[in-house]
């Protein structure tokens, strides 16, 4: 899934009658080839169906595209960002020469190790989400140098929703 979305909006997405009919023909098995790529952001991006937390702003700025969802790090095939190591139907297999990049860009989380290539490189990753996790819950606060959710705050989907 390439998108954050709140409790309450997932909670309708999901239970919610109002989506029913969209979600039975969006989520109905061999319809659509990637449903939960499509499904959510067409929910997300519609303020007619009024779920919590829906964008109503559309599309999204020029100036926020780049991120290309926050909530998921990928390197597309195409992308101005260089897959050193190998691409599986257009996207990059994240390794060991991608674990200082990960650990600097502000999304939640990265798309798509495999467990049996370069391993090191997830469990590297797993170590550093680990040390933070510890430093805050001995701190109290996270790293406000490494963190800064004002980049999550700032988007206009954030600012200005149902």
């Amino acid at each position: 899934m390439y998108g954050a979305f709140r409790r309450e909006f997932l909670h309708e997405a999901v239970m919610g009658t109002a989506v029913g009919p969209t979600r039975d023909l969006m989520l109905k098995p061999r319809n659509i080839m990637h449903p939960d790529e499509f499904y959510f952001p067409t929910l997300a991006y519609n303020i007619k169906l009024r779920l919590p937390g829906a964008c109503v702003n559309t599309p999204s700025p020029e100036s926020e595209v780049g991120y290309n969802y926050l909530a998921k790090f990928v390197i597309w095939g195409g992308y101005n960002v260089t897959c050193t190591t190998k691409y599986v139907r257009g996207v990059c297999i994240p390794g060991t020469d991608h674990v200082a990049l990960l650990q600097s860009v502000p999304h939640i989380s990265a798309n798509k190790f495999h467990a049996d290539y370069q391993p090191e490189a997830y469990d590297e990753m797993e170590r550093w989400y680990f040390r933070r996790v510890a430093a805050e819950m001995m701190t109290g606060s996270y790293n406000r140098s490494s963190f800064d959710p004002a980049i999550y705050s700032n988007l206009s989907c954030s600012q200005n929703h149902v």
